[in-house]
């Protein structure tokens, strides 16, 4: 049953067309969300998708000095409602009054982050992010008085994955930056009327990859050109669907296409994206820093994932005792002795530094 009324969900996704960056397009949804349900403060991130750790952070009426405390109780101690088990659960939206059955100071996150801070009568709600297999990002959201309600997590949970789309999209777009590598995305910008305005060298490299027979003599392919009229229906709001496809590659694979309306733009000009679909793995930087065994690569991606040791060994095909040895073994070239230890490890040295110098804090009073 659907509970979020039709604009507010038209503005989830209207936010996804714009074409807009990280920051801009995490503090809009803050606006958004903030239709929704009522909160005093947040904290936003986007997420690594290959290892669910933080990449950056976007905060309002959330100091940044306090967000190292949040993430040593992230991935140091036993808490309810950890990004990670939301991220694999079937609703990806948790309150903590109610997985504390009304005791919140049985959360260590709440007696001694949230209550010494002034949410001592609060109450806080967690969501993940996700698009397809992949977590693109999480917030938390904080009462100073008052519990969230079951109908507010719906409501969360409703537009989750409009909000994990845009983070997609706008994490997307900073790698249009790094020049023009095998793997890097394209971009073709339509006019209004869908001819062709301009085309980088990677898209122009990716149409060549579209089974599509009107891409043999026409600038771009139907398939794009489609993806952009859509992009500008949904925009105005004659239709409710994303305006993004997984089509298939003809040397094997996919390619994702999505459209966006380009920003401030009055004459309906679209930028579509082209991009390989790859499995996510941990970064090659953490192979190089650890010598890590592609199976060891595998094993820690499930660690970060969350994962049990059974969990892990049906996922790999192997007994629970392979599995330890492989965590033996990946403790040992890490410097860690446990689980909790290597996700903190690797967060601490690979991501927290990237955290820290792209983070983005909106001012008190700018977000509402």
């Amino acid at each position: 049953m659907t509970l979020v009324g039709l604009e507010e969900r038209q503005r989830f996704i209207r936010l996804i067309h714009r074409n807009l960056n990280l920051e801009e397009f995490l503090g809009a949804a803050d606006r958004s969300l903030a239709r929704l349900i009522e909160f005093d403060s947040s904290c936003w991130l986007s997420l690594d998708p290959s290892t669910l750790l933080p990449t950056s952070h976007f905060t309002r009426e959330v100091a940044s000095d306090h967000l190292m405390e949040l993430a040593a109780n992230e991935f140091l101690e036993d808490d309810v409602n950890k990004f990670a088990d939301l991220a694999r659960a079937s609703r990806p939206v948790g309150i903590l009054s109610q997985a504390t059955h009304g005791q919140p100071l049985e959360s260590p996150r709440f007696a001694h982050i949230l209550a010494p801070h002034g949410y001592g009568e609060g109450d806080e709600l967690r969501a993940t992010f996700r698009v397809g297999d992949g977590v693109w990002g999480c917030v938390a959201v904080h009462r100073r008085v008052g519990t969230f309600s079951e109908r507010d997590a719906d409501f969360v949970a409703e537009v989750s994955g409009y909000i994990g789309e845009g983070i997609r999209r706008a994490v997307l777009a900073t790698g249009l930056a790094a020049g023009n590598g095998h793997d890097s995305p394209g971009v073709i910008v339509l006019r209004g009327d869908d001819t062709l305005e301009s085309m980088t060298p990677s898209a122009r490299r990716w149409l060549f990859e579209i089974v599509d027979a009107t891409g043999v003599n026409a600038p771009v392919p139907l398939v794009v050109i489609s993806l952009a009229d859509k992009a500008r229906q949904a925009f105005v709001g004659t239709t409710d669907e994303v305006a993004a496809i997984r089509v298939p590659r003809k040397s094997g694979g996919w390619l994702l296409v999505h459209a966006a309306l380009l920003e401030g733009d009055d004459l309906g000009f679209v930028a579509v994206t082209l991009h390989p679909a790859n499995q996510p793995e941990i970064a090659s930087l953490i192979v190089e820093a650890y010598g890590l065994s592609k199976r060891e690569r595998e094993v820690t991606r499930l660690v970060l994932a969350g994962l049990s040791t059974e969990e892990m060994a049906d996922s790999l095909h192997v007994s629970i005792y392979t599995v330890q040895d492989h965590l033996k073994a990946i403790f040992a070239k890490v410097g860690v002795h446990s689980r909790r230890e290597l996700v903190a490890q690797i967060f601490l040295q690979h991501y927290a530094p990237r955290l820290e110098t792209g983070s983005g804090v909106m001012p008190a009073g700018q977000a509402l």
